[in-house]
């Protein structure tokens, strides 16, 4: 019985610690909070995609897209971008799946991550490219 007991404080302890390092030390650090820090406030994308700290997003209203590659990030016309291509960079036998989206405020490509899949980045790289196309 008492291993029991002692067992739950030890495991609620950690818990517990685990919980508060998170909320002192992790404030302002997440993924959604680093993408959010690059985007304009009123920003409401009928499209977007987010993945780890990378981001597209596009909001017809403004005509606007949104690109954040952490700690990069912009905000440009859909005519603006130069090229949209795909990439994949493996390593022992795990690919990961990015898009490279270039545009003349930056001086390398962004590059939004889509994980380990293919069919989601090609199926952004579509409409990302008929976003383009139609600008």
């Amino acid at each position: 019985m008492h291993d029991v007991v002692l067992g739950a404080v030890v495991f609620g302890g950690l818990l517990i610690g685990i919980v508060l390092s998170y909320r002192l030390f992790m404030r302002g650090d997440t993924n959604q909070e680093r993408v959010n820090s690059r985007l304009p406030k009123d920003f409401k994308p009928e499209w977007s995609w987010r993945c780890g700290d990378t981001f597209v997003g596009y909001e017809p209203s403004s005509d606007r897209l949104a690109i954040v590659d952490y700690p990069h990030g912009a905000v440009v016309r859909p005519g603006e971008v130069t090229s949209v291509e795909p990439l994949d960079e493996g390593a022992l036998g795990i690919v990961h799946r990015w898009l490279v989206v270039n545009v003349p405020k930056t001086p390398a490509g962004l590059r939004v991550w889509f994980g380990l899949s293919a069919e989601k980045r090609d199926a952004a790289l579509v409409r990302l490219k008929d976003i383009i196309a139609h600008r």
